[in-house]
């Protein structure tokens, strides 16, 4: 496990907020962050435990802290 640092888009309806925070992830999905067709798993985890409410998430930067 490792820590990193990610910026992304928070959309909610017609709204899109930029957030950035560090989490603590393992290699697989550090992986997964970096293939397009993975991605979106991640980032629909992120979405409902990280921000409740919002429709989705959209990767804008990811970075080894």
């Amino acid at each position: 496990m490792f820590k990193i640092k990610v910026k992304v888009d928070v959309i909610r309806g017609n709204t899109t907020k930029q957030e950035t925070f560090e989490t603590m992830v393992d290699h697989k999905t550090w992986s997964k962050l970096g293939s397009s067709g993975d991605r979106d798993e991640v980032l629909n985890s992120w979405c409902n435990s990280m921000f409740p409410g919002a429709d989705k998430l959209r990767l804008m930067q990811r970075s080894k802290v």
